[in-house]
């Protein structure tokens, strides 16, 4: 009789991702791309959370347009969907590295590169994202 047992189905879930974070953590570029993606993560959501502490009303401008000027005025937790936006860049790359990394054997030296290059655009992007944060923060409360 076949049944399902979930402790046995979790353990290998869990050994199949030891296996994978194990072939993530083993070269010294991908951990010091990883320590200062989740700095500027953390840094993100530090900034959001600031910004919802300061404000004094439940309405925040959400954007400013040089041409136009504000464009989008919303509600305060709302601010929460640019950390929410930079963790998901990051999980996916960081999805999309693990597969990458299981099938090194086929390609040694692209799947440098494209670690490179995914790991520098989650990087990128959450420091993007931290001064799009920072430029919410001065419009809202330096006029």
């Amino acid at each position: 009789m076949n049944t399902f047992d979930p402790l046995n189905y979790f353990h290998h879930i869990r050994l199949k991702l030891a296996e994978l974070s194990a072939g993530l953590f083993n070269s010294f570029y991908i951990r010091m791309y990883l320590i200062l993606t989740l700095g500027l993560i953390i840094l993100n959501w530090l900034s959001a959370y600031i910004i919802n502490i300061d404000v004094s009303q439940n309405l925040v401008i959400l954007h400013y347009n040089v041409d136009f000027g504000v464009n989008l005025i919303g509600d305060v937790s709302k601010i929460y969907i640019i950390p929410l936006l930079g963790l998901a860049i990051f999980l996916i790359n960081l999805i999309l590295l693990a597969a990458i990394l299981k099938q090194r054997h086929n390609m040694a030296a692209a799947s440098k590169f494209l670690s490179h290059i995914l790991l520098a655009g989650a990087l990128f992007s959450n420091f993007i994202l931290l001064i799009s944060l920072a430029s919410i923060y001065l419009i809202n409360f330096y006029r």
